[in-house]
């Protein structure tokens, strides 16, 4: 009778301290988890210049100063669209949080919104389009593999 009482003592001896561990082993890839997803990214940082960190690891060295010259070029066009937006955008949430809720504020708003978000695109387009044009067919096609591929679902070479 004493044997059978020590197997679920050594038993839970065991279990506990594995426990732990897996516990914290899984706590510790979670929290590894959300740190990539938001520390890897800074906030500071504006889609201009992703877009130029992403081009610049990409494309041959050349390639990318041509690229990046064409898009620095009309910075100023599309960071006062970009202005334009942002205040639209804060209208935007104004009127969303605005007590009473106005139909017609918001129906406004939107439609602010979205023209300066097409103002925005519109003023970037263009320069996209000459940017691109400074690059080869291969570097185009290593931008589409490797980057906004995943992205709209091109697949790879």
């Amino acid at each position: 009778m004493a044997e059978s009482a020590a197997r679920p003592r050594d038993w839970r001896r065991i279990a506990l301290p594995c426990s732990i561990v897996l516990n914290l082993f899984l706590l510790a890839v979670i929290g590894g988890h959300f740190y990539s997803r938001y520390a890897a990214r800074p906030q500071d940082k504006t889609m201009l210049s992703r877009l130029l960190a992403r081009v610049e690891t990409t494309l041959p060295a050349d390639e990318a100063a041509a690229f990046k010259a064409v898009i620095l070029r009309d910075q100023d066009k599309y960071f006062a669209a970009r202005k334009k937006l942002l205040a639209a955008r804060q209208e935007l949430l104004a009127q969303l949080t605005a007590d009473p809720y106005s139909k017609a504020g918001m129906t406004q708003a939107l439609k602010d919104w979205k023209a300066a978000w097409d103002g925005v695109s519109g003023e970037f387009s263009g320069t996209l389009v000459d940017a691109l044009a400074t690059v080869s067919p291969q570097g185009r096609r290593r931008l589409v593999t490797e980057h906004w591929g995943r992205r709209f679902g091109v697949p790879g070479p």
